[in-house]
């Protein structure tokens, strides 16, 4: 289901009065799913305080509490 949307435009301000786009969602399930099942992801070092990080060698996120080639930016305060 499509429906079309009215864009009101004032100035510099943009207004959107109406989007659908498909069916709207009544009730949501958990999934029975866990993350170490996932097939390109390796916690057999999973211990607590670990991260997942990505392996290029093996393809697959693995579970490590050792940061080697990650630059974290907090940004500018």
């Amino acid at each position: 289901m499509v429906d079309r949307s009215l864009i009101v435009t004032s100035g510099t301000t943009t207004q959107v009065k109406k989007v659908v786009v498909g069916r709207p969602v009544r009730r949501v399930q958990q999934a029975g799913n866990s993350i170490s099942t996932a097939e390109d992801v390796d916690v057999s070092t999973l211990v607590n305080g670990s991260l997942l990080v990505y392996n290029t060698t093996s393809s697959k996120w693995t579970s490590t509490t050792e940061l080697e080639n990650q630059n974290i930016n907090g940004g500018t305060y």
